[in-house]
Formats: C-alpha cells, sequence, structure tokens
C-alpha cells in the first residue's frame, strides 16, 4: 500500500473558517481509502494565498519530498496546490524527479497525456477566477482608499488604525521609527539598528525582534512622510506623517548609495526542457547549464553527463539552449497546435469531463451551509422583534450576515468548477498558445508544459514526443533530420544561427 499526506490551505479573509479545512481533510481521507492510499501525514496552511508560494507547511511538504517517507500527496484539488502556474509547473516538477505521485481529491484528472493537458487546463482556469475575485476585492479597497482609510494587511509600525478605519501615530513605535531613520542616515548598518533596538527591548509591531531584513522596508515607506497611497489612490500628507520629508529624502540617498556599492547578480536561466530531454545516444536525461566564452560573453546550453567528467561514455554533442527550446515550440506550433489536433484534444478533455462525478459534494456542502446561516438569521431576526435586544445581537447579526455573503461566493465558485468545458471552450484554450503574450518566456514554458512529454535529441535529428494519444502512450511524434553540423559544440551566436537555418523538419504520425 502507498502512503500519502494530505496537503490543506485556505485564503486569508475575515470570514474563512477552520471547518474548511475539516472538509479538506474528510473528502481527500476519503479518496485515500477508496484508492487504497495510507495516509502518513498532514500538511495544513490557514488563511494563506494560494497565489504565493511562501507557504510554511507547503514548504515543509516539498523539503520532505526528498526523505522517502510518502509515495503521494493528495490536495482537495488543483487550486489548493497553487493559483500561480508557474509555481504549481515548478513544484510538480520537484515532486515528479522525487518519485511523488500528486492526486486531486474533487476533481477527476487521469493519468497519462490527457491527463496533463487537462490539468494545465484546470490550473489556467484556478489562476483566472483567483484573478476575478481579486478584483472584485480590489474595487472595495479602492472605495476605502479615497477615503484615506486603513484596508486590511499587515500592522504598519509607528500607527495605530481607530474605529473608523484613519492611521493614528503610536507614539511608542513612532519613537523606533525615527530612531531607524537616524542610525541609517549616519551609515549605519540594518544589523547594528537591529542590535540597537533589541538591546533597548525595543519591539516589532508583533512584539517580535528586529530583524536586518525589516529595516529597508521601513525606509522606504512614504507612510512615514504622510504619504496614503493604495489601490491605485495617493494622498499627500493624507496621514499623520513621523519623519520629516528631509529625513527621508537623506534616507534614500543612503539607500542609492548602499545599492551602487553592491554587484548585480546575473540571472538563472530557466532551462524549459528540464526533466523532457534526453540524450538519444545512451537515452541520459540531459542538463542545462551556462559557461562564458573567450569574450566574456555568457552562454546557455544542454549537455549529456555521460560526455562530461574524466570516464566519457558517450559522444554526444552540446547543443544550444535557446536555440533547441524554439525549435521545438515553433514544431508544435506547426504540427501540434493545428486545426485537427486541436480538435482532438478539445474532445478527449470533453469526455473526461462527462465521466466526472467528483465536485458535486463540495456544492452540497455549501448549499447545507448557506441553508444553516439562513435559520440562525431567521432566529435572531424573531428575536430582535418580540423587542428582546442584548449587546452581543447585532454583533451575531453582522457575523452571520458577513459569513451569508462568502458562503455565496464559495458556492458560486464550487459552480462554476462543475461547469463542463464544452469542446469550443477548450480549443479556443489551447487557440491562445498560439499567440504569442507579452512575456515569451512565459508563452514558450507553458507550451512545453502542456504538450510536449519528452524529446530525444541525437547529433543529426530531434524526437519530439507529445500530450496526445489513442491505444497508445504517446502516438503523435515530430522527427525532424537536423544540419550534421560542429555548430552543435560552437559557442557563438553564428554558429547557433547556422544551425537554425540548417534544419529541415518532417512530421511522423
Amino acid at each position: 500500500m502507498k502512503r500519502a499526506v494530505i496537503y490543506a490551505r485556505y485564503s486569508p479573509g475575515p470570514n474563512q473558517r477552520e471547518e474548511s479545512i475539516d472538509g479538506q481533510i474528510r473528502i481527500c481521507s476519503n479518496y485515500a481509502k477508496a484508492k487504497d492510499l495510507k495516509i502518513v501525514g498532514e500538511y495544513i496552511d490557514r488563511a494563506i494565498s494560494g497565489r504565493t508560494d511562501n507557504r510554511p507547511d507547503f514548504q515543509r511538504l516539498i523539503r520532505d519530498c526528498s526523505r522517502k517517507i510518502f509515495d503521494a500527496v493528495i490536495v482537495y484539488r488543483t487550486d489548493r496546490f497553487a493559483r500561480n502556474k508557474y509555481d504549481s509547473a515548478i513544484y510538480k516538477s520537484q515532486l515528479k524527479k522525487a518519485g511523488i505521485e500528486i492526486h486531486y481529491a474533487a476533481e477527476n484528472i487521469p493519468d497519462g497525456p490527457e491527463g496533463i493537458i487537462l490539468e494545465s487546463l484546470m490550473e489556467g482556469l484556478a489562476e483566472y477566477y483567483s484573478a476575478e475575485l481579486s478584483q472584485k476585492i480590489k474595487r472595495g479597497i479602492h472605495e476605502s482608499a479615497l477615503k484615506g482609510k486603513a484596508v486590511g494587511g499587515s500592522k504598519v509600525l509607528g500607527y495605530k488604525i481607530t474605529p473608523d478605519k484613519s492611521f493614528q501615530i503610536n507614539e511608542k513605535e513612532a519613537e523606533a521609527v525615527r530612531i531607524i531613520f537616524d542610525m541609517f542616515v549616519r551609515h549605519k548598518t540594518n544589523v547594528e539598528i537591529c542590535d540597537y533596538l533589541n538591546g533597548l527591548g525595543i519591539r516589532t509591531s508583533s512584539g517580535k525582534l528586529f530583524a536586518k531584513s525589516s529595516i529597508p522596508r521601513i525606509i522606504k515607506n512614504e507612510k512615514y512622510i504622510g504619504v496614503y497611497e493604495c489601490a491605485g489612490v495617493r494622498i499627500e500628507d493624507g496621514i499623520p506623517a513621523i519623519i520629516s520629508k528631509e529625513v527621508f529624502a537623506m534616507a534614500q540617498m543612503e539607500v542609492a548609495k548602499r545599492r551602487t556599492s553592491k554587484q548585480a547578480h546575473t540571472p538563472k536561466a530557466n532551462y524549459l526542457l528540464s526533466g523532457k530531454l534526453f540524450c538519444g545516444h545512451c537515452k541520459k536525461k540531459m542538463v542545462g547549464v551556462s559557461g562564458t566564452g573567450q569574450l566574456g560573453k555568457k552562454f546557455y546550453y544542454y549537455y549529456c553527463p555521460n560526455n562530461r567528467g574524466r570516464v566519457k561514455t558517450c559522444d554526444k554533442k552540446h547543443v544550444a539552449k535557446n536555440w533547441l527550446e524554439n525549435l521545438i515550440v515553433q514544431e508544435t506550433l506547426a504540427h501540434i497546435l493545428q486545426p485537427e489536433a486541436i480538435n482532438y484534444i478539445a474532445n478527449k478533455c470533453y469526455e473526461i469531463q462527462l465521466n466526472d462525478k467528483t465536485g458535486e459534494e463540495e456544492v452540497e456542502f455549501f448549499r447545507r451551509r448557506i441553508a444553516d446561516n439562513k435559520k440562525a438569521l431567521s432566529n435572531i431576526m424573531q428575536i430582535i422583534e418580540t423587542g428582546t435586544v442584548t449587546e452581543t445581537l447585532p454583533v451575531r447579526l453582522r457575523e452571520l450576515e458577513l459569513e451569508h455573503a462568502e458562503l455565496q461566493k464559495e458556492l458560486q465558485s464550487a459552480e462554476a468548477r462543475k461547469v463542463v468545458l464544452t469542446p469550443d471552450h477548450i480549443e479556443y484554450l489551447l487557440l491562445q498558445r498560439t499567440e504569442k503574450g507579452e512575456d515569451e518566456e512565459t508563452w514558450k514554458k507553458d507550451i512545453i508544459d502542456c504538450l510536449v512529454s519528452s524529446v530525444y535529441l541525437f547529433d543529426n535529428r530531434l524526437l519530439i514526443y507529445y500530450n496526445i494519444s489513442n491505444s497508445e502512450p504517446r502516438l503523435a511524434e515530430s522527427e525532424i533530420a537536423l544540419l550534421e553540423s560542429s555548430g552543435f559544440d560552437q559557442r557563438d551566436d553564428s554558429s547557433i544561427n547556422g544551425i537554425h537555418e540548417g534544419n529541415v523538419g518532417k512530421i511522423r504520425k
């Protein structure tokens, strides 16, 4: 019996409740029993958005995957794992490399190529719903911002929030802010500032010790000179100032001075074929590396590990990263993201959805919660109508009203997730991948992650297997004849261009 762990999460918000975790654990546990999986642990993040990977238990889960203490991870559905497609791809890749399966208890995503495509589409929808909800919330925040009111978020050191959501100076904390700015403009390091404050017994607004990472955020915060800025609204002198504009300007000059003294770090390359590219000669998984040429220019390429080191067992040549990735994307656009193939994928994914009966339990759960909420509201209204009003009744009434609004949103989201995407809808989503977005790197990664199963690279030809199948696991296959050239092992732009211009493509099905 395989060992499995459950990952559960709910988002921040005044009406998010612990029952959400209980429901996820219950459904995931039932799923484990049905699939003959043994639950050996749970990872739970409370009141943390899935749009960030900065989640303590999620990161603990990722770290533990290398310890071989479980074989599978069960999550309620795709958006509990991540609502950001980039993060989702990165961390699922880590789980896959560790040999760990990922299961979705409330979504029927089958194993195999079609499942990869359907999962990618559902992650895109989860990101869309998250963005849509975010827009609605932002509209409410914008209205409060126009009035200069506090609109949630973490507490700002030096200020307290009045009952009407206005900012007011907290004199005890404000003194710490003044000390920070004074020491910073006198060229004291962040560590020295923290040590001084902690030594005096001064603590942050949350009661913790000062850490050096918090100093830059305080120094750059324009609130301390009275600037209110939120949701696109900026009001000069909108809140009480703690620091003079002159001291703030001196601090920004010191920030710029410290920044220029640091050397810029070269960004890491994102190897889009990582985990999917294999040497055609020895079948070893190829690795992405970088180096610097004689003229000091940075270059990136893929190589076969068996062609490096003291003992070389393979003579596969290196290949330029960008050239290979661009070639595979172009082949996919030319042969897979075409009407006939797109129509086949759309109908296959549609068929899977029609056979999916999961998610109905979630809709019923929220309908029961709404019914209970309405009953509680009715009981309180009957008490008020009799003339019996206590101090706690209006508070409880308001809590139930807010809970009702939140439950309605959850029910709408659950019902929306149960809506079956028609073949036309799926075709539309796939066609979006034929249009290059503003971020070309993300666009290429999306195509490769969704559609490319594996790639086998020889010195004179290339085999691409796609996530499209009938009876065989990998039916669709592109074979490209490449011009035999020493340019494979060269490290300048001219050789890379030579290879690109010399390739000849053909499709085999």
